[in-house]
């Protein structure tokens, strides 16, 4: 059973998110790391390292508000799918209790990349159960529910995972961006900001069939790639979206992170290494 005690319970209780400023352009994620858990040097360097390489491509990536993660979606749905309820701030039940977002911006200001995750409690049930019964998308399935919408989860490890767990997503890649080596960096640091707030054993996500046989899970970090979740009739899409349950533990995203780091690479900023609780 995948469990992890030392990761912080969550609400899925909706709240306002805070209003969008013009100085969100500037500021970087890096101001507002913490780094409360794992292994400090390695994250420390990791956050450093992959903002370097943000800014020699001329992008500044920055927490965002939730509400402003579904305004880019809704402005970029030529390139872009509809967000899960997952991370949907209006009905999924996403906020700043049980997650975050990250824009990647260039100079101008304008958004080309995003990244979101999120903490579930499972403890008492499985991810199955609660894929399954719609409870992972909205706060009250029956109620919201689209028609016909339905999940159906046959990937063997749903059932077995429990306990606090992390669902990685939201995941959007301009397509003036998509050749830039974006995908080696920011599914890095988005996963390690998770592990350095949550701690969880288990980061997971579904991966539609398409892009999975392109060979982005492992490269994104995920050590697994299980068959299969049917989503049919979600608001990511009509008809039914084949997709894998994509997961990593604690130790393979160790392994994971280590990739962006050379042996000697980038010195730690001692304001970065100490900002812990």
């Amino acid at each position: 059973m995948h469990t992890s005690a030392r990761a912080a319970a969550t609400t899925t209780t909706t709240v306002a998110a805070p209003a969008i400023h013009a100085q969100t352009f500037n500021h970087n994620f890096l101001a507002d790391v913490r780094i409360d858990h794992g292994p400090r040097d390695l994250y420390a360097r990791l956050f450093l390292r992959g903002d370097t390489m943000l800014r020699e491509r001329g992008i500044n990536l920055t927490f965002a508000p939730l509400e402003e993660l579904l305004e880019v979606n809704r402005r970029n749905s030529d390139s872009w799918r509809s967000l899960l309820p997952i991370f949907n701030v209006e009905d999924g039940g996403f906020a700043d209790e049980n997650g975050f977002c990250l824009l990647a911006r260039t100079s101008s200001g304008q958004v080309v990349a995003a990244q979101a995750a999120r903490i579930y409690d499972l403890t008492g049930t499985s991810f199955k159960d609660e894929t399954e019964s719609l409870k992972l998308f909205y706060p009250d399935p029956d109620a919201q529910r689209h028609p016909g919408e339905q999940i159906v989860v046959t990937a063997p490890s749903a059932s077995t995972i429990t306990g606090p767990t992390t669902f990685s997503g939201a995941v959007w890649y301009h397509p003036s961006m998509r050749k830039q080596g974006l995908t080696s960096i920011l599914p890095r640091i988005t996963k390690a900001l998770s592990q350095t707030r949550w701690d969880t054993d288990i980061t997971l996500s579904f991966m539609a069939e398409e892009v999975v046989k392109a060979g982005t899970a492992p490269r994104t970090g995920y050590a697994h790639v299980e068959w299969a979740i049917d989503l049919i009739e979600t608001p990511v899409s009509p008809g039914t979206v084949h997709s894998a349950l994509i997961w990593s533990n604690r130790d393979e995203l160790v392994d994971y992170f280590s990739g962006l780091l050379a042996p000697r690479d980038t010195k730690v900023d001692p304001v970065v290494h100490h900002r812990t609780a």
